[in-house]
């Protein structure tokens, strides 16, 4: 009887084991041409599962049998046998059901079936989404048996239309491989087409002489790394590139690919900048100043702004303008600006220099090594073991401990809370602070009267004088010892000749310096109205000098203004 028909499930005894679970998942899925080639399955053991052909697989059970059946007898299942056909490689026999293909028996949603088995090699290919390459995945044989040629997979390719050379040599490479080493190769492109070249989005390139801050002057590598980039005027800072069209390619069939063309930069110019009059698309400051970049526009500003501190991120700062940093400055950091500097924190042992003016809204502190110094004024919160030196005037707020004040015109307390405990402030006009010293006795100098930088220069030169006149010394010692040996030593002479030449220039060197001492000396002190003036208290241990005349506190005094009389002598008022 054949192939009868079953309209329901049937109770069968199995014969043989189906492969089931995962693993006959991964075998449905792994069907090709109504096939499994086992190499493809390498990591499972499926050999000894293979059946041959004629195998008898299950027998139908009549009513008796399955009454009389265990009930743990694992080999009495129910299948769909209406399906049973010449598809399912399984015929029926009588009651039994026998392979007809040698394989691998399964049972997918109660459907037996066996599926055939290679031994052969095999391979797939494959077109690419893009249509610009020919993938092909390459599996090795079992045994002796054969794999594909070169001519099985470039027929394949040919019939898909292909117009586009097979990479031969690199093929016929990974066939050899597969064929004497069982090797597989997957993803493997064998014919490429020409890819497009897409155009390059339109952009300004970074001309500054400070390129190693940012590549080019996009706006988001811009604010990423926050250089400040500082320009003089007419400097050129970028020149602006156009976006290009790209250059078309073809793909495997031949066909034009179109290349995706630049799109033009968002970024316009701002204020300051402009395109220069000689070379086309670069562009110029029109002052002084540093960068902008938006997303917008590219400008020259005035001021930089620094959102944080000035630390490893930020790093120096030096250029043209003016500075504002929101932060902290911290230790061992460099700022130095034609303009104003403007610090919202502290600031520790660090050199700020401004051409300007200078406004530290924090602190001045750390342990000695910090100068800020300013072509202007200077505002400070509070300093301390500092140094403060200003072309201008220095205004504080609060305490000053142990610092160094130089102002070229005056020292001037802004709130009734200012005091100065140790250190030196010298003013060129005036001083003028609430508190100076404390009851301990600190020794606190205060002095007005002449120009710091005046004063510098003396002990500069005094220390110049002093090494010249050691080296004078010297030289004179060694002429000494060679009038000894001329008359032993023909050499001697002509040392001793070239010895006095340096001895007239050193005394010469030396006599201009006591001039210039001389000069600045009688110009430091000249007769002024400068004065200093405590607002509350001054103790002991303070020191108030005037034109180079000094009084020493004693006693607490209050509400005092010290001034040169007219016996040039410091006097309270």
């Amino acid at each position: 009887m054949a192939n009868a028909e079953i309209t329901k499930l049937e109770e069968v005894k199995l014969f043989i084991d189906p492969i089931e679970d995962e693993t006959a998942e991964v075998i449905l899925k792994s069907i090709s041409a109504n096939k499994i080639y086992l190499s493809r399955l390498e990591n499972l053991d499926l050999e000894s599962k293979i059946i041959s052909k004629s195998t008898s697989l299950f027998t139908i059970t009549n009513q008796e049998e399955i009454e009389n059946q265990d009930s743990i007898d694992q080999n009495y299942i129910e299948i769909d046998c209406t399906t049973i056909n010449k598809n399912s490689n399984i015929s029926q026999l009588e009651n039994d059901y026998v392979s007809t293909e040698s394989g691998l028996f399964i049972i997918e949603k109660n459907i037996p079936k066996i599926i055939p088995v290679s031994l052969d090699g095999s391979c797939d290919v494959r077109l690419s989404e893009d249509k610009m390459s020919v993938i092909v995945d390459i599996y090795p044989s079992i045994g002796n048996n054969p794999i594909n040629t070169y001519k099985d997979i470039t027929e394949k390719i040919t019939q898909m239309g292909v117009k586009v050379d097979v990479k031969e040599i690199e093929l016929k490479e990974k066939l050899n491989i597969v064929e004497h080493e069982k090797k597989m190769f997957l993803e493997v492109s064998i014919v490429e087409g020409k890819p497009a070249i897409n155009g390059i989005d339109g952009r300004f390139e970074n001309r500054t002489n400070q390129k190693g801050k940012i590549k080019n002057l996009d706006f988001g590598e811009f604010h990423k790394v926050n250089p400040a980039i500082s320009v003089k005027e007419k400097e050129v800072i970028a020149v602006l590139h156009p976006p290009t069209d790209g250059t078309s390619g073809r793909d495997v069939f031949n066909n034009i690919v179109q290349p995706k063309p630049g799109v033009p930069t968002t970024l316009k110019l701002g204020k300051q900048t402009s395109f220069s009059d000689e070379k086309e698309k670069y562009i110029i400051a029109k002052k002084d100043g540093f960068i902008d970049v938006t997303d917008t526009s590219i400008s020259i500003t005035d001021t930089f702004s620094v959102r944080g501190n000035i630390d490893f991120d930020s790093g120096n700062i030096i250029g043209k303008g003016s500075l504002k940093v929101v932060g902290n400055v911290l230790n061992d950091f460099t700022l130095n600006l034609s303009k104003d500097i403007e610090i919202g924190g502290y600031v520790g042992d660090a050199n700020l220099e401004a051409g300007q003016n200078i406004l530290i809204r924090g602190g001045f502190l750390g342990q000695g090594s910090g100068v800020v110094k300013a072509e202007g004024d200077i505002e400070l919160k509070f300093v301390e073991n500092q140094k403060v030196l200003s072309r201008g005037s220095i205004f504080l707020n609060k305490d000053t401990l142990n610092a160094k004040l130089f102002a070229k015109n005056k020292i001037v307390s802004k709130t009734n809370r200012s005091i100065i405990v140790g250190g030196h402030a010298i003013a060129g006009e005036h001083i003028e602070v609430h508190t100076v010293g404390n009851n301990i006795g600190t020794e606190t100098l205060l002095e007005v009267g002449f120009d710091f930088l005046k004063r510098n220069s003396i002990t500069e030169n005094k220390n110049k004088q002093s090494q010249l006149r050691n080296k004078l010394e010297e030289v004179d010692n060694n002429i000494f010892e060679f009038a000894r040996m001329k008359r032993r030593n023909p050499e001697a002479q002509k040392k001793m000749e070239v010895l006095a030449i340096l001895h007239k220039k050193l005394v010469s060197a030396i006599d201009d310096i006591k001039e210039e001492v001389q000069k600045t000396n009688s110009e430091i002190y000249v007769p002024s109205t400068a004065s200093i003036s405590i607002l509350g208290t001054i103790y002991p241990g303070a020191k108030i000098g005037i034109n180079g005349r000094f009084m020493k506190i004693t006693n607490p005094m209050r509400l005092k203004t010290f001034v040169l009389s007219d016996d040039n002598e410091v006097v309270a008022m």
